[in-house]
């Protein structure tokens, strides 16, 4: 049985007439004709019944037509979803993300995707740094929120788009000595307590706050870590220390934490998202045509709100 027969079969149908139905297939009567009697060998039923006035279906011809019109609605449903997954418009994508990036314009992204395309499916990995990679390479993962640490990726597989820098700051309880400061050394810290987040879940963060600490002239006094940086303003928020973060997330805890730019020395972090060259999929690029999109608007939001 051929996609084909069934075309003609039910053209026939339509029409009940051999003529007719030749005449809008464009092909002869003969061919027709034809292409009915194989069908009707094939299944060994009669589909119509044939007199030299006129031409009527069998109720096997019945029973064969009202199942292959659901079939072509199918067919037809079906082509018109291939193109909406080749337009973007359907699919899964699966994304990873440090933890620090939810506090970013990650969340404003996918809400803004979703909101242009409902129908793909979004599924979100949290990973450390070092995992983002490790899965965007064995194809576990489409995109990747992370830390943009240096220009290493260049020559490799992958695409990189930094859409914020963001700058380390200082994480104090409201009431504590230096949180009317309008600005900080890290020198200025010497003798403070510290809450950080543990090197198992960040060890970029973890290495650079030691090794800037011991440039300073101090070994830092480190009297909690934690695993992740929402538990570490959370801690510094009781009083249990001060906390070396990010400045992504300077709205956490506002009534009991005072946020202090660290001047010197002074750290950017650039946050990015990547995804494989390989991977040209459209959900991918109306993905990040977003992430593009709403990074330099934040940008210029942030440079407007500067003094």
């Amino acid at each position: 049985m051929e996609l084909q027969q069934l075309t003609y079969f039910v053209e026939v149908a339509k029409q009940l007439h051999f003529g007719r139905a030749a005449e809008n297939l464009h092909v002869s009567q003969q061919t027709i004709s034809h292409q009915i009697g194989q069908l009707e060998a094939e299944l060994g039923v009669h589909l119509f019944k044939r007199t030299t006035r006129k031409v009527e279906l069998t109720q096997a011809g019945l029973a064969l037509l009202e199942e292959v019109q659901l079939a072509f609605k199918h067919l037809q449903r079906g082509v018109q979803e291939a193109v909406r997954a080749k337009d973007g418009h359907r699919g899964r994508l699966t994304i990873g993300y440090f933890g620090i990036l939810l506090y970013s314009i990650l969340p404003s992204v996918i809400r803004q995707y979703r909101q242009r395309f409902p129908d793909v499916e979004i599924v979100l990995q949290e990973c450390s740094s070092q995992q983002i990679e490790q899965k965007l390479n064995q194809g576990e993962i489409d995109l990747g929120f992370t830390l943009n640490m240096d220009d290493k990726h260049s020559e490799r597989s992958t695409n990189w788009h930094t859409f914020s820098t963001e700058s380390i700051v200082i994480a104090l309880p409201k009431q504590h000595r230096l949180s009317m400061h309008t600005e900080l050394h890290l020198s200025d810290l010497a003798e403070e307590p510290f809450v950080i987040i543990s090197r198992t879940d960040s060890p970029f963060l973890y290495d650079l706050f030691v090794l800037s600490c011991r440039q300073a002239g101090f070994s830092p006094t480190i009297v909690q870590e934690a695993a992740n940086d929402q538990a570490v303003i959370g801690l510094a928020a009781a009083g249990i220390g001060i906390a070396f973060v990010l400045g992504c997330m300077n709205k956490l805890f506002e009534q009991d934490i005072t946020y202090i730019p660290l001047v010197k020395p002074k750290f950017a972090m650039n946050l990015a998202v990547c995804w494989l060259r390989s991977n040209e999929t459209t959900q991918v690029e109306e993905f990040v045509k977003i992430v593009k999109s709403t990074g330099s608007a934040d940008q210029n939001n942030r440079q407007g709100k500067s003094p």
